[in-house]
């Protein structure tokens, strides 16, 4: 029992430093904008890509049912004939179903 509790502890601070590196990432996010560097706008896009997929996991949820969330997302979102990004979203549905079979 007491292992168990050691788990949850440890998976709990996980998480919140999880949490506050995508907080970091955001700022860094937000001032590469700011400054107008790609590079550093690219890096911390898929810094918190990584970090997004790492706190799902760690939440038990698994890489195959983000991904699966994320196709739905977008095919909700595609549908919309309302949505302004609907052809940019129809676009990377199409990349997103395609990716595994590269």
């Amino acid at each position: 029992m007491r292992a168990n509790r050691v788990d949850i502890a440890r998976n709990l601070k996980i998480i919140e430093g999880l949490k506050v590196q995508l907080l970091s990432v955001i700022a860094e996010l937000f001032s590469g904008l700011y400054r107008g560097l790609e590079s550093n706008v690219l890096d911390a896009l898929s810094a918190a890509i990584v970090i997004l997929y790492s706190m799902a996991d760690r939440l038990g949820i698994s890489i195959r049912q983000i991904d699966m969330a994320v196709e739905e997302k977008l095919q909700d979102r595609a549908a919309n004939p309302d949505n302004s990004l609907r052809q940019f979203e129809e676009e990377l549905l199409e990349y997103w179903r395609g990716r595994g079979r590269q």
